[in-house]
């Protein structure tokens, strides 16, 4: 048996939507032409197969969101790091570019006094300062060329920047600095959804430049690993132990992590019984592949004292679909399990 087209379409929007976007950017969807939604649900098969494939994932991370107050002072001392005190070059919005102590020197005083300007010292912040980043072996030209693309597209209003590539480490990133007010006088205020668009136009741009890249929340992909912010690392470094952090998770932080993860589990099956039933051999196999993903997340690796036993026990879970029953049609061929905590959902390999 098999699923009309339309209904596999809207099915894999419906469930696409909740694996890569955050559902509250979809409450007031404009109505589209069927054109626009075969956009979409093409530009949805092309999200599943690099997330399937495990294309490598693009890193965008505001370095300096937990401090205080920064005036022209910190900005200053940042602006020297990035460019090692003028002896890596930096290129600003216009494309210019500035290199060496006193060029770098006449930039900071620009951004003094010119424009808005920027206190010595102030109580807020004045300058984002964002780090983008690939895994080691991607070409470094595609990524100061797709960072360039990036900052133009997000900050080209007239809004005063500067960016530096940096060589000196394996993973091949940029350093943008941005200021805070833009030529209106109207402050950046970049919230969790922003910086995840950010990570998607990034990814979108190394892509226009010839690098594979996915911009994938970290639930999409069963991730659990835990990173120490740098504060902690430099602790670490110097043998200091910090109070706060603790590498691993406690049993019942444990099971709030797989919590976490049941709504996305649950939006992966609905995936799977949209393109296992879609009459095109290609979606079917997709399905196919969504089994070996799965399977093989983080996060199963990681449910230690938080599976069926546990649950046993009357410890709080989450399972929308445990109960649903969702066969495909046997025809014959060997069929395997996809997820093992939902043993009646198949698919046909």
């Amino acid at each position: 048996m098999s699923f009309p087209k339309a209904w596999v379409d809207q099915m894999l929007l419906n469930w696409g939507d909740r694996l890569f976007h955050d559902p509250l950017r979809h409450v007031r969807a404009p109505r589209m032409s069927r054109g626009e939604l075969g956009r979409d649900e093409r530009h949805m098969r092309e999200q599943l197969a690099r997330t399937l494939r495990r294309t490598p994932e693009v890193m965008v991370k505001i370095t300096n969101k937990a401090s205080g107050a920064q005036g022209m002072g910190a900005v200053r001392r940042h602006l020297r790091y990035i460019s090692r005190n003028g002896r890596v070059e930096l290129e600003d919005q216009d494309g210019m570019t500035v290199l060496g102590r006193e060029a770098l020197k006449d930039l900071t005083d620009a951004w003094h006094l010119g424009g808005w300007g920027i206190p010595e010292e102030s109580g807020r912040r004045e300058v984002f300062n964002v780090l983008l980043s690939m895994p080691p072996g991607t070409n470094r030209q595609a990524v100061r060329d797709a960072a360039r693309a990036f900052a133009a597209a997000e900050f080209g209003d007239g809004r005063r920047y500067v960016f530096a590539a940096h060589d000196d480490e394996a993973h091949p990133h940029v350093h943008l600095s941005v200021q805070v007010r833009g030529p209106d006088g109207r402050r950046l205020n970049p919230r969790k959804p922003d910086l995840q668009r950010w990570r998607e136009r990034f990814a979108s741009q190394l892509r226009e430049h010839g690098i594979e890249a996915n911009a994938t929340p970290r639930r999409t992909r069963g991730e659990t690993r835990r990173y120490p912010k740098q504060a902690v690392v430099h602790m670490t470094a110097r043998g200091e132990a910090p109070h706060y952090w603790r590498p691993e998770l406690d049993e019942p932080a444990r099971i709030a992590l797989w919590d976490a993860h049941a709504v996305t589990l649950e939006a992966w099956q609905g995936v799977v019984h949209a393109m296992a039933g879609s009459p095109s051999a290609d979606d079917r196999g997709l399905a196919a592949m969504v089994a070996d993903f799965v399977q093989t997340m983080p996060v199963h690796q990681d449910r230690s004292g938080t599976g069926r036993a546990s649950r046993k026990d009357g410890l709080r879970h989450r399972s929308a679909t445990r109960d649903r029953e969702l066969h495909f049609v046997e025809r014959g061929e060997p069929q395997r399990e996809l997820f093992p905590e939902y043993p009646d959902i198949r698919v046909e390999r």
